[in-house]
């Protein structure tokens, strides 16, 4: 129905890309909007109906001047057509909004912001072909949009980041079946970002090797409560990576946290120096690379240069080619719990189940010199949590003289895979004392009390005590 309705406009309107010059605007601290460019002749821009504008060519809002959405419109875009803001904009509309292409022959670059004077807000705005890059000092931030097959005329990603230092913040955001990344920037650009319970779905259609989240470090990075599903098709595109390809330096904090990742060539990576956490994720079924000595890992630490710290916790992992797999690194900590009060102590409780291939399961690949540990998980793939099973899903220095050893035990013995509510006789016992997921005990020890969050259950028997994590939902 939408292809009908826009091929009706686009006849109306009867757009060419000689209709107009590039137009900008004066720089007399004009406040322009679609319409006021729809009335000014030079600018190319032409009005259907009361919401409908086209575009045959570039304008530009200069620096003095502003610009504001309307509620509710339609833009369509001409090839590699783009609305350039250098001036301060606002892009909230109560309405939903969408940038699309003129015809299914037109490939649009979208909005490139080069506003050097304030952050750019995006609200309820929808991408269509069209993409949405930022070269201004002080980022932006965008809230319920979407962005649909994106056709990589405005870079390698429908959200591209740019200009080192300047901030982004995405949030509730969708991205389906872009051709290249979802949101991405250059090696050499130091972006802080936040993206926060966003959607990812099948993107990366041109099928090159770009993840759908391509994200270079930076002072904090943190990707939490998204959900990432690759297309089974599309065997180079990734899930997440955080690289640092480069060698920039400085405080580079990275948090990928309670994600979903499934069905991508591989789940999450994490290139050179860094300090890393990565908690509560869900990655299961990242296997579709075809050929295992490149790749399909639940968790790739690559770190030659051995200056990435890693602390890996709470993670549900099945079904990937492999497990973790580690490559260097200064430390990587996949849980210590010799010493609960050590700056180091991490409780593990990740949850390995079948990654593997060929018949064979590598659940832990210590592909380094480091020791490694990794207590207090418990190794799904294996009936029973003691030192010779686990030995057979683990490879490491009894595997490889070369390599690291991997020190896995203790083991836990029960699943602490996430249940949405804990029944409250599964967890009053003779003693139970409830933990937020970062250690801080709490005054709770009825867990039916417990508002939503994670927490680790240590839970006290006369002979016996059981450590869970549980999701309240």
């Amino acid at each position: 129905m939408k292809k009908i309705v826009l091929a009706a406009i686009t006849a109306a309107m009867a757009i060419t890309n000689t209709m107009a010059e590039d137009f900008k605007t004066p720089g007399d601290g004009t406040v322009w909007t679609m319409t006021m460019l729809s009335e000014t002749v030079a600018s190319g821009v032409t009005k259907s109906g009361d919401k409908t504008f086209a575009m045959s060519d570039n304008v530009e809002i200069s620096e003095n001047d502003r610009f504001k959405i309307e509620d509710g419109i339609t833009i369509l875009m001409g090839d590699n057509v783009r609305l350039t803001i250098t001036g301060e904009a606002d892009f909230q509309a109560k309405e939903r909004v969408l940038l699309t292409s003129v015809d299914d022959t037109s490939k649009p670059y979208g909005i490139f912001i080069d506003n050097d004077k304030s952050v750019t807000y995006f609200k309820n705005i929808d991408f269509e072909h069209a993409g949405l890059k930022n070269f201004g000092t002080y980022g932006l931030e965008a809230d319920n949009c979407t962005f649909t097959r994106h056709n990589a005329v405005s870079g390698t990603a429908a959200l591209s980041m740019g200009t080192s230092g300047a901030e982004f913040r995405i949030t509730n955001c969708t991205f389906t079946e872009c051709a290249k990344s979802a949101i991405g920037g250059a090696a050499n650009y130091m972006n802080p970002v936040t993206i926060d319970n966003c959607t990812f779905t099948a993107n990366g259609t041109a099928n090159m090797n770009t993840p759908q989240l391509n994200i270079t470090t930076a002072a904090n990075i943190a990707i939490r409560n998204c959900k990432i599903t690759g297309n089974p098709e599309h065997n180079m595109v990734g899930g997440i990576v955080v690289s640092n390809l480069i060698g920039l330096t400085g405080e580079l904090n990275t948090l990928i946290e309670n994600n979903e990742i499934r069905d991508n060539r591989f789940g999450l990576a994490t290139y050179c120096e860094q300090t890393a956490v990565i908690k509560n994720n869900t990655i299961i079924g990242n296997n579709h690379e075809t050929n295992p000595n490149n790749g399909g890992s639940g968790i790739n630490i690559y770190d030659p240069y051995k200056t990435q710290t890693t602390t890996i916790t709470g993670n549900y992992i099945e079904g990937n080619l492999w497990g973790i797999t580690i490559i260097g690194g200064r430390c990587v900590n996949v849980g210590k719990t010799e010493d609960s009060n050590a700056a180091d102590y991490n409780p593990g409780l990740n949850v390995f189940l079948n990654n593997g291939f060929g018949g064979t399961i590598y659940d832990l690949y210590n592909n380094s010199a480091n020791t490694v540990y990794a207590q207090g998980n418990h190794w799904k793939s294996v009936a029973a949590q003691d030192r010779e099973s686990i030995e057979t899903v683990v490879f490491h220095k009894n595997d490889n003289a070369a390599l690291g050893e991997v020190i896995f035990m203790p083991a836990l013995e029960s699943d602490p895979t996430s249940i949405d509510t804990p029944a409250k006789e599964e967890t009053t016992r003779t003693e139970t004392e409830i933990y937020t997921f970062d250690g801080t005990k709490t005054n709770i020890t009825d867990a039916a009390n417990l508002s939503k969050g994670i927490y680790i259950i240590k839970s006290y028997g006369e002979k016996t005590s059981v450590t869970r994590k549980i999701t309240v939902r």
